[in-house]
Order: C-alpha cells, then structure tokens, then sequence
C-alpha cells in the first residue's frame, strides 16, 4: 500500500487538488427536481474559506458545530469550514417533523454540547425556530449559522494536525443508544489510503449515492474519500430514492458514475420497484464498484439486482460487500475479486457456532441456484479481507479461534477511532476500544459483531447482543426474519425484526412489516381479519419450527413501521421495547387471532 504520510491531512490533499484541477466537479447535487448544480474544487475552496472566517470570528478553537444535512453542497462546505475554522463538525439529519427526529438530534446536540448549527437556507426558518429554546452547558444559546454560499469578505484556510479532531460520527443506535466516535484527522486519512488503494480508485472516478452525509457509508465513503481523490460526488436525495428508486439508477446513468454503495434493502428496492419502461432507459455498464454493508449481505437481493440489471449492462462482478463501523471510520475489510463472493453453510454447524462451507463462487450464477432463497443450506455473502487495519476473530476469552470458528470481529490500526466523546462515555470507550487479547495485545477495538474466517475473508453472522441462544443453539434474527419473508407476498422483501419476548427467555417475537393482499384471500378466509389471523399463525408456526423455540407473538405493521437506524440496520432492541410497551402500531397480532379463537383470553397476557 505504500508509505502512508505522518504529517498531511484530508484538507491538504482537497487543497492540492484545488491548485492542480480547479475546474473539475467535486459536488454534483441531483435535486428532486430541476437541474443539477455542480461545485468546482475553486468553487468549493472558496465558499468553505469564507464560511470558515465567519465561523472562526465567532466561535472557539475545538467548539463543536452541528452541521445539519440536506442534499445540498452547503453540507460539503459546512464540513471543510469546519475543518479550516477549527471547529469540529457533528454531520445531523434535520430535526424533522416527527418528535423521534427531533429528540434525537436535540440529544445529539446536547451530548456534544454545540455552539453552532449550521443549515442550507432551504431549511433555515424552520431549524431557527426549533433551536431557539435550546441552552448549552454553560446556559448560552445555540448560534444558527445559514451556509448561504457567500465568497466575499475575508477567507480563512488553517490547517488542521493530524491528531487533531477531524469529525464526531454518531452511531447509527442499533443496540443501544447513539454514541459520538471521535474520529480525527489521522484516522480518515489512513482509512483514505486504504479505501483508494485498496479498491483501485482512481481521480477520475464518479461517486454516486443516496445514502446521507450523516451516515457513515454516506460521509466517509461517498463524500470524503472522492474529495480526498480528487475526484467527483454525485449526491441524490435519499428522500428522492425512497419515494423512486430508479431516481439513483438514473443519476448514475447521467453521470457516468462508475462507483456507487447501499446496503441491502438500496439494492432490493431497485431490484422490486423499477419498471420495464423505466429500466429501458438506464445504462450502469461504467460501474466498476456496487459496494455493500451496513447489515448481513444478503446473497438473494445481490443476485435479483444482477438479473434485473444485466441487460442494461451492470455486471455481477461489480458487488463489492465489505465489513465496517463508525468506530473504524468506515470500511475494515474490502473486496477481493479472486475469493468466493458468496458459500454455502452447513446450518447445523452454524448453530453450534462453526462455519463449515460446503458450496463456494466467484460469482452468484456459478453457484447452484444462484444462491435463491430456496435450497438446503445457509448461503452468506463473504465480506473481503482486513486492509488497513489488523482482524482477529475471538472467542469469549479474547483468545483467537481458528479458522472457521465463529467469534467476535477484533480490529486494531490507524483506521480505529479516537473512543466516543465525553467524559460520560469513558467506560463506553475503555470497554469497546481499550480490549487487551489473551496473548496480551491491545488495545483493541471490539466490533460486538460476530463473524468468521473463511480462507482469509470475514463472513459476518450477526451481532452478539442480538444473538439468540436456544436450547444450546445459536440463533441468528437475520436468518429467521428472512425466513419470515419468504411465507407470504405481503411480507416479501419488507423488512422484520425476530427477538427474545421482554421477560420470556427462549421465547420469541417477530414484528413484520406487511402489506395485505388485494383480491382472492388464502385458505378460504372468509374476511381480512380471518386472512390476517391465518398469516400470523403460520409465521409463529414456521418460526417456531425452524429455530426451535416457542413464540410468544407475532405482529403484523404497516411499511415503514419496523425501527431502522440511517444506514438501514433493523433495530431490534427498540422494536423489543415498543412491543413490551404496546407501543406498536399493530395492523394484526398473534395474540389478536389467539383471541379471536378463544375470546375468553380477551384482556389477558397469554
């Protein structure tokens, strides 16, 4: 990988690129509608230099900035004013519209203790409005700074230490609370050069995402490693990917892009929503690189986006999963296109926490039935090789496991965060950073996530606070909510979290996203609700039969209702909690068609 420099950051390498190709795009923002508006690195280096005065004229050295994102160059700018002014910026979804949104930015906000919020003056009235009431530590308000593109009055381009603060990056909450990583300046650049080496990327080459800049993929891999190359962001509205996916195949077309990333339900969107008439119209033959992560890969939604999308020139060899976490920055293992892409795994020996491959591809066609959802067997997407960064797999004890051996992902290397940030998550951070391995190495970063090696790749099994254990047997929720899945069209391809019951050990839950069928109803149902009734007993009957375990309760919810973090992650905790709590916005349940059948039950717990 060659000699990674001590002493240079990001912003050095973006201010090369500012002197040496002034005119080349460096944002190109695709809008819900309208045309699309480009930012030059001049143009670029300008307005962050002038936002960077303003911001250094008011506020202190090291003072956090809570840099709202919208879909707009002003986050870029917002970011590299930062970095120049010396304020540390905190990338944050918009408050939004729902209570949830916005008490998960306010505690953003209060746990980094911001002096600044910085907003694109499309969302400007609204945002005043709601950080007017809002106090920091010292009892001061909240400034309210507009990223209005001005490039006049004084310009200010200081120079950040490598060691210094580049970013703090809120995880996404799938299990507990979101913490802020302290990543700096050194980390991204040594996770830059392993990105860029690693992957082969190269100045010319296209980004394109929807994924948004207060993700971690969406920073780090779509935003900040381009700018570090010197090479183009292609930004799309995740707004405007939800409501038609085919809006990020279509920007993809128009720019050439030739590297794109999403996690899995990105992919199985394309895969499901994009029309015959809509697909006639695309072209992702220059994509070089369809990177993946963020949740278990799923073999079956990579190769339903392949099938659906060869005759328009994407290529299967393009899927790039790989394994990564805030807490490194982004991206710890990469692919490698000359080891299998996908295996199959022996399910018994899975359970009993070994990974024993009986099926391994390059490619998903060369695998018998192209890794469909049917067939014997677990079939799990490799996710690469360790670049940048040293990968252990542990077991209990901090002591390697063999090959094979399924164990928590260890990581330690220049990519590894700072620790989270405050003095109240000191034990959060001497905890998941400070690990020391049996053979006394440290210290470590522990993932919490678990995984095995296979002939040099990970293969990520799950998480090990969501890892259901069962007469013995290890269950994994990805595993059975996919199986879920697979039982009715209402419930295909829409997401499902599987838990332990809140009080119940052994005792499992599912809640399902679901959408009824129109038109004949299954098994001579004589009314929707009988319909309903009979969906939720077969999915407690089919859970309860492949993991083994007996099933307290099955709820049906309406799309959108499962809890997701940013990145697409199923939080299964929270949805724990809002099934414990009768929070749920239930279209049906178990336990309703349980009373249907005996109404004597009505108004008890069963």
């Amino acid at each position: 990988m060659g000699v990674l420099p001590d002493d240079r950051t990001l912003v050095d390498l973006v201010r090369d690129h500012v002197r040496e190709r002034p005119d080349h795009p460096a944002v190109v923002v695709v809008p819900e509608v309208g045309e699309r508006r480009t930012l030059t690195y001049a143009e670029l280096d300008a307005q962050a230099a002038a936002l960077a005065a303003r911001l250094a004229a008011r506020h202190e050295t090291g003072d956090r900035a809570l840099v709202l994102y919208s879909a707009t160059a002003s986050f870029v700018v917002g970011l590299l004013a930062c970095f120049s002014a010396g304020l540390v910026p905190v990338p944050s979804p918009l408050p939004g519209g729902q209570a949830y949104q916005r008490e998960r930015v306010r505690g953003m906000l209060a746990d980094c203790d911001a002096a600044v919020v910085l907003v694109d003056p499309t969302a400007a009235i609204e945002t005043t409005e709601w950080a007017v009431p809002l106090r920091r530590a010292d009892g001061g308000p909240v400034a309210v700074t507009v990223v209005d593109g001005a490039t006049d009055g004084p310009a200010r381009r200081d120079r950040p230490g490598p060691q210094d603060v580049a970013f703090l990056q809120y995880t996404s909450g799938s299990t507990s609370s979101p913490k802020g990583v302290v990543v700096t300046h050194a980390n991204v650049l040594h996770h830059h050069h392993a990105f860029t080496t690693t992957l082969g990327l190269v100045p010319d080459d296209v980004f394109c995402s929807w994924l948004p800049g207060y993700h971690d993929f969406g920073l780090v891999g779509m935003l900040l490693v381009p700018l570090g190359l010197g090479a183009t962001a292609v930004v799309v509205p995740s707004t405007s990917f939800l409501k038609r996916p085919v809006r990020w195949l279509s920007a993809i077309t128009e720019t050439g892009a030739t590297v794109t990333a999403s996690p899995n339900f990105g992919y199985d969107q394309c895969a499901r929503r994009v029309r015959d008439d809509q697909l006639a119209e695309l072209d992702l033959s220059r994509l070089r690189w369809a990177l993946g992560g963020a949740e278990p890969v799923d073999p079956a939604v990579l190769d339903a986006f392949t099938r659906r999308f060869e005759p328009v020139g994407f290529r299967g060899s393009a899927h790039g999963p790989g394994f990564g976490l805030a807490e490194a920055t982004l991206t710890a293992t990469y692919p490698d296109r000359r080891l299998p892409l996908v295996v199959t795994a022996d399910e018994t020996a899975l359970a009993d926490g070994r990974l024993v491959v009986t099926e391994e591809a390059t490619y998903l066609s060369a695998l018998p039935d192209a890794a469909a959802v049917e067939g014997p067997g677990a079939r799990l997407v490799c996710c690469g090789v360790p670049s940048g960064v040293e990968l252990r797999v542990v077991d209990g004890e901090g002591a390697t496991v063999p090959d094979g051996a399924v164990g928590e992902v260890w990581l330690r290397g220049g990519s590894v965060a700072a620790g989270y940030w405050g003095d109240a998550a000191a034990s959060a951070t001497a905890e998941t950073f400070g690990a020391v391995a049996a053979d006394g190495t440290g210290p470590w970063l522990r993932t919490g996530d678990l995984g095995a090696l296979h002939g040099g790749q990970l293969v990520v099994t799950g998480r090990i606070k969501e890892l259901l254990i069962v007469a013995g047997r290890n269950l994994y929720p990805y595993d059975l909510e996919r199986e879920l899945r697979r039982l009715h069209p209402g419930a295909e391809g829409r997401p499902g979290a599987v838990f332990e019951a809140d009080g119940r050990p052994g005792t499992l839950c599912a809640v399902q996203e679901f959408r009824p069928t129109p038109g004949a109803r299954a098994g001579g149902a004589a009314s929707a609700e009988e319909e309903l009734d009979a969906v939720v007993r077969q999915m407690a009957a089919h859970l309860a039969t492949v993991s083994g375990a007996a099933v307290h309760d099955v709820v049906l919810v309406r799309p959108g209702q499962v809890p997701r973090t940013t990145s697409g992650k199923i939080q299964r905790g929270r949805a724990r909690d809002l099934h414990g709590r009768g929070d749920l916005a239930a279209l049906h349940s178990l336990r309703a068609a349980r009373e249907r059948a005996h109404p004597e039950l009505a108004g008890t717990r069963s």
